[in-house]
């Protein structure tokens, strides 16, 4: 990986990694909100004196963006980058609760107490950027990936000299296993999967994971469309055996929650993802169950 960039995460249930060019600085999500203490003790050590100048935000999750506000106390001209669907998810009220709800149960699963007060107002997007779109940091540029299908706004970050932060669209891998996450299109993961495999990164950095080793990064895009497929068929499986959504749910998690899935994620983050992607394959398939069986 280049010298230029550093994992810098603070803590479990995601990966923060500092990007530090010649004239500027960025961090690639920032992880849950619980993990701030720590991860501002680390990015002023290893910043030195530097400013904190920019935050690249992979989607509008809480485990991605959570400790935003803690940052922008302590650096507040950082500017936060992210999709214009993520600047528009910023602005619910409902999204902003389940982002602190989510938020405060990871704090209670991995140990880490109450989390520290913090205003809403403080978590938004500063600049939208987009397909095609690049970062200079001085020496390091990042070009920008839309690569929806985990959500509206997900995008991937290519970092010059070739380290791809892949989005969570293509999945996420935990203990040598992709798990699906095409929360909004499994179609639109397929694609962003291909678009990602076309550049052929020579470092691929998958969200909640450091970067792949080489054996591991030969069969990641074939292992990210095998875990889609396999999700998709689990799901048209059992609803054209005529179980409803609730039925399915039940099914999936009881058949692809594992020990991995437990360690990393809450039970109620896990719920909501596999809800929306039933119905997601559902809906891309023609299909309609009944949510109350």
């Amino acid at each position: 990986m280049n010298e230029k960039i550093t994992d810098v995460t603070a803590g479990r249930g995601g990966k923060t990694f500092l990007l530090a060019g010649r004239d500027k600085t960025a961090l690639v999500d920032t992880g849950m909100a619980f993990c701030a203490p720590a991860l501002i003790a680390g990015l002023k050590a290893r910043l030195a004196g530097r400013p904190l100048d920019y935050i690249l935000a992979s989607h509008s999750h809480y485990d991605h963006i959570g400790a935003v506000p803690y940052l922008r106390r302590e650096w507040p001209a950082v500017k936060v980058l992210g999709a214009e669907h993520a600047a528009y998810v910023f602005t619910r009220r409902r999204a902003l609760e389940t982002i602190r709800a989510l938020g405060a149960q990871a704090a209670a699963l991995f140990g880490a107490g109450d989390l520290p007060p913090y205003d809403d107002a403080l978590l938004k997007i500063d600049a939208v950027v987009g397909e095609g779109g690049k970062l200079d940091l001085g020496g390091l540029s990042v070009t920008i990936l839309a690569t929806p299908g985990h959500t509206r706004c997900s995008l991937s970050f290519l970092a010059a000299g070739g380290t791809l932060f892949a989005s969570e669209s293509a999945g996420y891998m935990s203990g040598g296993r992709v798990y699906p996450s095409f929360i909004t299109s499994s179609a639109a993961a397929l694609a962003a999967i291909e678009k990602c495999r076309r550049l052929n990164p020579a470092v691929i950095i998958p969200p909640h994971h450091g970067p792949l080793g080489d054996r591991a990064r030969a069969s990641y895009w074939d292992d990210c469309e095998a875990a889609v497929r396999a999700a998709v068929d689990f799901i048209l499986r059992h609803a054209r055996q005529g179980r409803g959504e609730a039925e399915i749910l039940v099914a999936y998690e009881r058949d692809m929650r594992d020990e991995g899935s437990r360690r990393e994620q809450p039970l109620a983050a896990f719920r909501l993802n596999a809800e929306n992607m039933i119905r997601t394959v559902l809906r891309e398939n023609g299909l309609s169950a009944p949510p109350g069986r």
